[in-house]
């Protein structure tokens, strides 16, 4: 069985054609809003994680992934600038009872927007955080790369990770005094 070169270019064509709307298919389909809740563990009281937690304006001192911190005059609001994207992504206090529960508005212009919803209980000599992250990205490119290079899961993870650090070097500097 032969193929002439015309034959073969149109199935080539035709292959191509298949899979470029297969995948614009499959992006098309992948739902444009996620949600990630994780429970991560402190061996701290609620007391010292929620003062970690609530530090917006102190987190580029210890979150790798902040170049930047600015406080609108209001104090409810902020934005955090990111030292891997360069994106800035704005925050709004919805919801803040001290020591229990914190609940923000996100988002990055023409990127995503979501809510953020932190809740922390005293456990066992520690603090049980319950972190719940929902986003939803603003068009298909954002969609896209949000699968391809950002985990909620990991974010989440690195970001408890750090304030862990973070309280223990608290706790360090107040037993020092």
């Amino acid at each position: 069985m032969s193929f002439s070169g015309t034959g073969s270019m149109t199935l080539v064509v035709v292959a191509v054609a298949v899979l470029a709307g297969l995948a614009i298919a499959i992006v098309l389909l992948l739902p444009a809003t996620t949600s990630t809740t994780v429970r991560v563990r402190f061996d701290a009281p609620v007391q010292a994680v929620w003062q970690v937690y609530a530090d917006f304006e102190g987190q580029p001192n210890w979150r790798s992934d902040i170049g930047k911190v600015e406080i609108a005059d209001d104090r409810m609001s902020w934005t955090e600038s990111l030292n891997s994207t360069g994106m800035t992504v704005r925050f709004r206090i919805l919801e803040s009872t001290p020591s229990s529960r914190l609940v923000l508005q996100t988002g990055a212009d023409g990127v995503f927007e979501g809510r953020y919803v932190a809740e922390f209980r005293a456990q066992q000599g520690g603090t049980i955080g319950e972190f719940t992250e929902e986003t939803t990205a603003l068009g298909i490119m954002p969609k896209v790369m949000r699968r391809l290079f950002f985990d909620q899961r990991k974010f989440i993870e690195e970001f408890a990770r750090e304030a862990k650090a973070e309280i223990t070097r608290r706790e360090s500097n107040d037993a020092q005094r």
